[in-house]
């Protein structure tokens, strides 16, 4: 059973407000106590939520949830909005992956077996085709869309490839004045259509590619696929880059594909890990191998969106059986993400020379203000070397739950 909350953390009181436009002062109250419970709840069901606030009656907590109107769009721009000023000018990227949802009810709506990139094997749950926005020091979630099989469509909701809701998703970063410059994918939404596209905004692409792919090494060569050319190459042919603790080996090629022209095709591994080799093709012609090689570690970003949000916000736990209020659940958890996310940004522990560094920390600290309270936490704070202590116990943990 969780702890009792206490106390809504002020910088999460103060980062929530401009999300009151978007609801009824009851329903606020309610949308307050939903993100608070995700991010400092031990367990992250609508039951166990409920339960730490000390509520008895948990009804209006559920019909929240799952029955009252929420505006996804709005609280998306509302999202952006608060992010905006962290934001480097022209320096965004956006980073698109599907991501495994794994649920054991069999009745919920448009769950079904789906290809989990985990196992390696289809297994039952819904499938979240998500972005990530990335600028500078910062990364937040944009929207997630969860994507419904063509046989399980109906007249309220058409069918989608995971493609188009990746497409959707660019025009939505590009309506909203984001500083969108790169859309990174693997090779499971890689369409030389969606390519075109991207090219068609003047932005830049760095998208996965199967070794299925074929390509020329130049305009008058018999095509190739990318399996053929892997086989050819040995050690030498790759360079070798220290990036903090780790070594990454990169190939670099200019190659050309068919209706899409000119391109660099990007093969790497990380030491150690000489099986996961992963390829990649992009138009940044004039980028050099060494700035590639940094550009695709940041693809990494939205596994540790995934990662964190099951880990630490309950993005799996959610029990639902009705679609409307798996939606609002994954929305919620995003919110809660981005409103982590800004806290480390606005340096709230900046007095004692410590940042909020990772999502978990972020968790862990509200959690203790959460429960234990602020004022409990000021008089522990008087003294620094033992406020520094607390912290170290209870938020600067490594490998430990929320």
């Amino acid at each position: 059973m969780s702890f009792p909350i206490i106390e809504m953390p002020a910088e999460i009181k103060r980062n929530l407000k401009v999300y009151r436009q978007a609801f009824t002062k009851p329903q606020f109250k309610q949308f307050q106590k939903l993100i608070l419970g995700l991010i400092v709840s031990d367990n992250k069901t609508l039951q166990e939520i409920n339960d730490c606030f000390g509520d008895t009656n948990q009804s209006s907590f559920n019909r929240f949830v799952t029955e009252s109107p929420w505006d996804k769009e709005e609280i998306n721009q509302i999202m952006i909005k608060q992010m905006k000023p962290y934001l480097e000018k022209d320096e965004g990227i956006l980073i698109v992956d599907p991501t495994m949802l794994h649920k054991t009810g069999k009745h919920m709506e448009y769950a079904g077996y789906h290809y989990s990139g985990i196992t390696k094997e289809k297994e039952w749950g819904h499938l979240l085709v998500d972005s990530l926005f990335a600028s500078g020091n910062v990364a937040f979630p944009l929207r997630g869309d969860i994507y419904i099989r063509k046989k399980d469509c109906d007249k309220e909701h058409s069918f989608k490839t995971s493609r188009t809701i990746c497409r959707e998703q660019i025009e939505f970063a590009i309506e909203n004045g984001l500083p969108l410059k790169i859309v990174m994918a693997d090779a499971g939404l890689y369409a030389h259509s969606l390519i075109q596209e991207i090219k068609s905004y003047g932005k830049k692409y760095l998208m996965g590619i199967r070794t299925s792919n074929k390509f020329s090494l130049n305009n008058r060569e018999k095509r190739i696929n990318a399996n053929s050319y892997l086989n050819r190459l040995t050690d030498l042919n790759f360079g070798r880059y220290i990036i903090g603790e780790d070594v990454y080996h990169l190939h670099v090629k200019d190659i050309y594909t068919r209706k899409v022209g000119k391109e660099k095709l990007l093969i790497s591994y990380k030491d150690g890990d000489e099986e996961n080799i992963k390829l990649y093709t992009t138009n940044l012609l004039d980028y050099t191998d060494e700035k590639l090689m940094h550009l695709l570690l940041k693809r990494w970003d939205i596994e540790g969106l995934h990662r964190d949000s099951k880990q630490h916000l309950g993005l799996e736990d959610y029990q639902l059986r009705k679609y409307r209020g798996i939606q609002k659940v994954v929305l919620a958890v995003f919110v809660a993400y981005t409103i982590l996310v800004l806290s480390a940004a606005q340096k709230i522990l900046r007095p004692i020379g410590r940042i909020l560094q990772t999502i978990g920390e972020g968790c862990r600290f509200f959690r203790l203000i959460a429960t234990k309270s602020y004022k409990w936490l000021r008089r522990r704070a008087r003294n620094k070397d033992k406020f520094k202590k607390i912290l170290k116990r209870f938020v600067f943990v490594k490998n430990a739950k929320v």
